[in-house]
C-alpha cells in the first residue's frame, strides 16, 4: 500500500514549490514514500510578516481538505496552520520549522538559525518559546533577504556570511530558516563544515517515522 505525504507550499510562488520538490524527491525514494508537493494558489506570494502567516492558513486547510493524504507537511518555516490542521485532520501534520529544530537538536547542543528577514525573528522566537526549546537556540540571525531574493550568488554570500557568524557564536549545527534556501544546503555544509539541516527534508523524515509508528501500533493492536 502506497504511503502518500502531501507537502503544501503555503505561498503562491511556483518557483519555491519546485525548490521544495527538488529538495525532497530523492529522499522520498530512499524512505519509500510518495511525496506530492503542491502550491497554495490563494496564499501570499511570500510569507514574511505575521499578516502573511495568517493569510496562508485557510487556503492551505482547503487544499488539505480536498486532497486526502496519509500525512501533511506545511512547508513554511513559521509552521502556519499546523495546530488548526492537527485539530481538523486525524493524520499526522508536520511543520518544517518544528521538525528541523528537533532534528538539529539531535545533531548538536547549540543550534543556529539562518533566517531571511529580520521581521521573522520575533515570530520564530515566540515559536521556540512555545515549543520549550529556547535554551537550545544560540541565535537566530537574518540575512536581510526575503524568500524571493535567494537565487543570486550575492544572496548566497550573505547566507554563508550569516552562517559563519553563527558558528563563531558557538552554533554546532545550522538550520536553514527559510524555504527559499532549500537548494543551498549541500554547498553551505561543505563550505562551513558543520551540519546543515534543511527543513523540508527534516519534516519528510519526521512524517515518515510517525507513519511507521502508526502502522506498527495498528499491527500490535490488531
Amino acid at each position: 500500500m502506497t504511503t502518500t505525504i502531501l507537502v503544501i507550499n503555503p505561498n503562491s510562488t511556483e518557483r519555491i514549490t519546485s525548490q521544495i520538490e527538488e529538495a525532497i524527491t530523492d529522499l522520498a525514494k530512499e524512505l519509500k514514500v510518495t511525496s506530492k508537493v503542491v502550491t497554495s494558489p490563494h496564499g501570499p506570494a511570500a510569507i514574511e510578516s505575521d499578516v502573511d502567516v495568517q493569510a496562508a492558513i485557510e487556503p492551505m486547510i482547503e487544499i488539505a481538505t480536498n486532497q486526502p493524504a496519509d500525512a501533511y507537511i506545511t512547508a513554511c518555516f513559521s509552521d502556519p496552520g499546523i495546530y488548526e490542521m492537527r485539530d481538523r485532520f486525524s493524520v499526522p501534520v508536520l511543520g518544517i520549522g518544528e521538525s528541523s529544530a528537533l532534528e538539529a537538536m539531535s545533531l548538536g547542543r547549540n543550534v543556529g538559525i539562518i533566517s531571511g528577514v529580520e521581521a521573522a525573528i520575533p515570530r520564530h522566537n515566540r515559536y521556540w518559546k512555545r515549543l520549550g526549546i529556547t535554551g537550545r537556540i544560540i541565535a537566530d540571525m537574518a540575512t536581510g533577504r526575503g524568500v524571493l531574493d535567494l537565487e543570486s550568488e550575492e544572496a548566497y554570500h550573505d547566507i554563508r556570511t550569516t552562517g559563519k557568524q553563527l558558528t563563531k557564536l558557538g552554533a554546532e549545527v545550522l538550520v536553514l530558516g527559510c524555504t527559499g534556501m532549500t537548494h543551498l544546503r549541500r554547498r553551505l555544509q561543505e563550505e562551513l563544515g558543520v551540519p546543515i539541516v534543511e527543513p523540508c527534508q527534516a519534516a519528510l523524515k519526521a512524517a515518515t517515522l510517525k507513519l511507521k509508528d502508526k502502522q506498527l501500533l495498528g499491527e500490535s493492536s490488531g
